[in-house]
């Protein structure tokens, strides 16, 4: 076997990773999406078990369907596990009553969500063991400070900032400052089965 063929081999075993990914990240069956895309089942279910080698346009079709780019299909991207955002970061967007509206956190995926309003007495340090895979915390800080995230790599918060992690792992919430801290933990939860 030549090299080539053991790339495309890897290819091929990835491109079914990534589409059933997304298929099921959607909450499509493969009969929903062989609809949307125009394909039969059959294609379908070969090119999720990495087999064969489909066309750039039979890729363009699927990926079409998922709304996704088709990069998303072909590459696998480091997942990021952290996302700092300090105060005045994000995109903005005014109202003409002087509201102003600030982007903290998009995501483009179905799942199931929580939030909560923390308070966090002076000197408190609450330590959390790791979520199921797929938990998610969005974290923001209202009033306060605290040095919040994976344990493995907490970050600094100050009124308006936020940290997004994955909360698969160890994770902990410590007030810094002489006073109480108040948070905003949103919990992103995968798609239930």
């Amino acid at each position: 076997m030549h090299s080539s063929d053991n790339d495309a081999g890897a290819l091929g075993l990835r491109v079914g990773r990534l589409v059933h990914a997304h298929r099921t990240t959607q909450g499509l069956s493969a009969t929903e999406l062989a609809e949307r895309s125009g394909l039969s089942r059959t294609i379908l279910a070969r090119i999720e078990r990495g087999e064969g080698n489909p066309s750039i346009g039979t890729m363009w079709r699927i990926a079409r369907a998922l709304r996704v780019p088709l990069g998303d299909l072909l590459v696998e991207a480091p997942a990021a596990r952290t996302r700092l955002i300090r105060a005045g970061e994000g995109e903005t967007m005014s109202d003409p009553s002087g509201m102003v509206g600030r982007l903290v956190h998009t995501d483009g995926r179905e799942r199931r969500t929580e939030l909560f309003a923390l308070e966090l007495p002076s000197g408190a340090r609450r330590e959390s063991p790791p979520h199921q895979p797929g938990v998610e915390e969005l974290l923001m800080v209202t009033r306060g400070a605290a040095r919040v995230g994976p344990e493995a790599a907490p970050e600094a918060l100050g009124p308006g900032d936020a940290l997004w992690f994955a909360a698969d792992v160890p994770h902990a919430y410590a007030v810094t400052g002489h006073a109480a801290c108040h948070l905003l933990c949103w919990m992103l939860y995968p798609p239930a089965a």
